[in-house]
């Protein structure tokens, strides 16, 4: 008995010590934490992503585009990108970005007895330039396509111009004057053309409508004339022969969100049907084309639709007498005034 007690008292011991073995605490283990340089970001994958979802979607990053033809693309979509996505780059770096300009050769539809307005928008959608030529013709209606050069299923490049022959209808058909006030002086050519009459065009280089507006027309809209009689419209501002045009551009890269309702001026006049509603989430640009022979004045006034406050955009005097037009800012220009004007006091 007291060799089996001694015996089951070592086995005890030995169950101790193993188990004091298994069941000691490990040593710990530091962990280890990376912080990333907050002055770099992590390239996005922009595949699947058209050129305003990229600019949209990363509006303070710093993107190069560059255009390139892809038949296996759509237009619009970006192709490649350069750093790859997940790649760190400093802030300030440019990711250069592929954009798709679609396949670089397009087959000219069958126009053929459509309007010319349509076919003028389905030509532009395809990347081609639409000119017109009209001519009587006595079976395809007035103002649709006889025939285009180059001719229906040709394949051409993009940009290539696209002849649309229109029909003038029958020599005997009857001809009325169209209503050309408010319309654009290239507008209201086309449309004399395509009714089959001629434009004598005077300048008015007093009134305060957008330059290149018709104001007035000689002959009153729908009175019946014969083919080809001229009808003169006066054009508002200086002869566009003589002036030189420049764009005036404000780039945006802003995350507010807002209408603003912007006026346009010139020479301190209000243009009124210049005057336009923008959402500012959704504006890149503000551009404005604009043209003359002298000096002028160009200021923009924007009102915050949400607060009512208003302030200056810019004020700029352009010197058409330069070539190319020299612009000079009058006040310094403004880049943080839609922020401002959203501010409620």
């Amino acid at each position: 008995m007291k060799k089996i007690l001694v015996v089951f008292a070592a086995l005890i011991m030995v169950l101790c010590i193993s188990g004091c073995g298994n069941g000691s605490k490990p040593a710990d283990t530091a962990a280890v934490t990376t912080t990333a340089d907050p002055n770099t970001i992590e390239v996005p994958d922009l595949s699947g992503l058209s050129k305003i979802q990229v600019e949209m979607k990363y509006p303070k990053l710093n993107f190069n585009f560059v255009e390139k033809y892809d038949d296996n693309a759509e237009e619009d979509a970006v192709i490649s990108q350069s750093p790859e996505s997940g790649t760190r780059i400093n802030k300030a770096d440019e990711i250069t970005v592929t954009i798709s300009i679609g396949a670089k050769q397009v087959e000219v539809d069958d126009y053929t007895g459509r309007s010319i307005e349509d076919a003028k928008t389905l030509i532009d959608k395809q990347g081609l330039v639409c000119e017109t030529q009209f001519v009587e013709n006595e079976t395809i209606a007035r103002n649709c396509v006889i025939s285009t050069t180059p001719a229906a299923r040709t394949w051409v490049d993009k940009g290539t111009v696209i002849t649309c022959f229109v029909s003038l209808g029958s020599a005997e058909q009857e001809i009325r004057v169209p209503d050309m006030v408010g319309k654009s002086i290239e507008d209201a050519t086309k449309l004399a053309a395509e009714n089959g009459i001629v434009l004598t065009i005077t300048y008015d280089d007093t009134s305060s409508l957008e330059p290149g507006t018709v104001i007035r027309q000689g002959v009153d809209p729908d009175t019946i004339v014969e083919a080809n009689d001229r009808i003169e419209v006066v054009i508002a501002g200086e002869n566009a022969a003589a002036s030189k045009t420049t764009s005036i551009t404000v780039t945006l890269n802003t995350s507010l969100e807002g209408e603003f309702e912007l006026k346009y001026y010139i020479d301190g006049t209000l243009i009124p049907e210049k005057t336009e509603i923008k959402e500012i989430s959704l504006t890149r640009k503000i551009e404005w084309e604009v043209s003359g022979t002298d000096v002028h004045t160009y200021s923009v006034m924007v009102t915050s639709r949400t607060t009512g406050k208003s302030g200056k955009l810019y004020e700029m005097e352009v010197d058409f007498t330069q070539n190319p037009p020299a612009k000079n800012l009058i006040d310094e220009f403004n880049s943080k005034i839609f922020e401002e004007l959203l501010t409620k006091e």
